[in-house]
């Protein structure tokens, strides 16, 4: 017997059982065997719980059917991941639904076992409670989704559809997907595009198995637009959405008390709906959509061979990008084997990149930037030796007392916002006062990304795609080592692709030398 029909012919006699010993207590108490006409009722009695456990296995049978179903959906939209999991992942609505799935439906999920037919599948699903997102996790993937959409000015609609930045891919945002997001934007006080993704999911919604299981009804958008809506001081609009949302769900004392509440406020709220202006993009977003166009004209690409004696021998391709702070751009500079071996090293160490914080004079985990990191000796392998004395070849620098090679892998709509590499404190700051401050900044980009990534420089209009193999190279310190705040830039989120990158900050001290001041 397999397992659903064995779990549904355990639950069945458990249940009949238990009528049966009722039934006995009644015919004890009343003594029905003592005539016909008490037994009669008896008839009535049994015929009563006949219906009864017909409609429990009924219930119990549309329960393992909407599970089948369920399964059958989610198998097939984990094979499509498992089966290529960087390329599945790589695409923010993937990540997003996973991470909502695993957050939202699986606790849902969890829930609707819980009723006596699903015990032993709980305690399978309790040990897997702390691998679980958090709704800390479920905030971040909203967010990252709303960075995408003000990032790159796409519609909500549109995202919901699988459409990026003007291109169609095979994925799609569920009706219930749409609403977090929306929930998210509305508990950060963003009415107006809260409204858009609210819209969308009312719009989009279907009640089925999956939404019954997860008691997420059609109701709930509804409700939640309804708030939205008085927020943007349209009260009548709101009650006209709070209604309907009552008649999906009759006698429910939750909705009618939200309804009764917004009665009372539409009396109050006084003036037009407000109004929401789109602003321009700022340079930022300008650059990241790939605005700048092309302003290097009058710059070149050239072989160098004057950064280090190798070079006579070896020269590397370099692209000429700026001149005022200097910035270069090397093309073949890390090869397929030498990506994949720091991939390899990476992955089992990868932790929650952090940003220094002056005030706190340590580095803290911030919203502004997403992704994770892992440092590595310049010792750690033959290829973290390889790719040291190649960054000392591109830039001449001694890189003694230079920080470790970080190698980042951003995740979902993964970024970086606008800042400095130099640290901006004294020179007798402890962050500085042995090595110095970050003269240069090399970039090694690991791979192509479809969409999205690029690093920006919004103060002199200048935006570095990421191409695998390549690197790039600015100095962030003038000739007098004093912070150059024309270097401000920024990781623009990625929209498709995984984005690897590893850099290393070389620091001043040890360029004595090599790069003196002029004073």
């Amino acid at each position: 017997m397999s397992p659903a029909p064995h779990y549904l012919f355990r639950s069945i006699v458990t249940l009949f059982l238990f009528l049966l010993m009722v039934q006995s207590q009644e015919v004890e108490e009343k003594s029905f065997s003592t005539s016909v006409a008490g037994m009669e009722q008896l008839l009535i009695t049994e015929q009563l719980m006949i219906d009864t456990v017909d409609k429990y296995a009924d219930e119990l049978q549309a329960k393992v059917d909407s599970l089948k179903k369920l399964v059958s959906e989610f198998r097939e939209e984990n094979q499509k991941g498992v089966q290529n999991p960087e390329t599945y992942l790589s695409n923010p609505l993937n990540g997003f639904s996973l991470i909502r799935r695993m957050h939202y439906d699986w606790y849902n999920i969890e829930k609707y076992l819980t009723r006596p037919t699903g015990e032993t599948f709980i305690d399978i699903l309790r040990k897997y409670q702390p691998e679980m997102p958090t709704a800390t996790d479920l905030n971040e993937a909203s967010q990252a989704i709303v960075r995408l959409q003000s990032t790159y000015d796409l519609e909500a609609e549109d995202m919901s559809k699988g459409i990026l930045f003007g291109k169609q891919y095979d994925a799609k945002l569920l009706p219930i997907d749409r609403y977090f997001i929306g929930k998210h934007l509305f508990d950060r006080a963003n009415y107006f595009q809260a409204a858009f993704w609210m819209f969308s999911a009312i719009e989009a919604y279907e009640s089925n198995n999956y939404m019954q299981v997860l008691d997420f009804g059609h109701e709930t958008i509804y409700a939640l637009y309804a708030a939205n809506l008085m927020y943007q001081n349209r009260p009548q609009d709101a009650l006209l959405t709070i209604e309907k949302a009552c008649q999906l769900r009759p006698n429910d004392a939750a909705l009618e008390a939200k309804r009764d509440e917004m009665r009372h406020q539409a009396e109050i709220v006084k003036g037009p709906p407000i109004e929401y202006s789109k602003q321009l993009p700022s340079t930022f977003e300008v650059g990241c959509r790939g605005g700048f166009g092309n302003k290097l004209s009058k710059l070149h690409c050239v072989y160098n061979t004057t950064t280090s004696a190798f070079l006579r021998l070896a020269p590397l391709k370099m692209e000429i990008l700026h001149l005022d702070p200097y910035m270069v751009l090397y093309h073949d500079v890390m090869s397929d084997q030498e990506i994949q071996d720091l991939k390899t090293l990476a992955k089992p160490n990868l932790k929650r990149a952090t940003v220094y914080s002056e005030s706190a004079a340590k580095s803290q985990v911030v919203e502004r930037r997403t992704s994770k990191f892992s440092w590595f000796q310049d010792n750690t392998s033959n290829t973290t030796l390889r790719i040291n004395q190649r960054i000392r070849d591109m830039t001449g620098f001694d890189i003694e007392g230079s920080e470790m090679l970080q190698v980042m892998n951003y995740g979902l709509g993964g970024h970086y916002d606008t800042h400095y590499d130099f640290f901006n404190v004294s020179d007798n700051a402890e962050v500085v006062r042995l090595q110095g401050d970050r003269i240069s900044t090399v970039l090694f980009y690991m791979t192509d990304v479809e969409q999205g990534g690029a690093t920006v420089f919004p103060n002199i209009h200048t935006a570095v795609f990421p191409q695998k193999g390549s690197a790039v190279v600015w100095h962030n310190l003038n000739n007098e080592l004093k912070g150059d705040w024309k270097t401000l830039h920024a990781a623009c989120p990625v929209i498709v692709g995984s984005k690897w990158v590893c850099n290393k900050w070389i620091r001043s001290k040890a360029q004595v030398f090599r790069r003196p001041c002029y004073i």
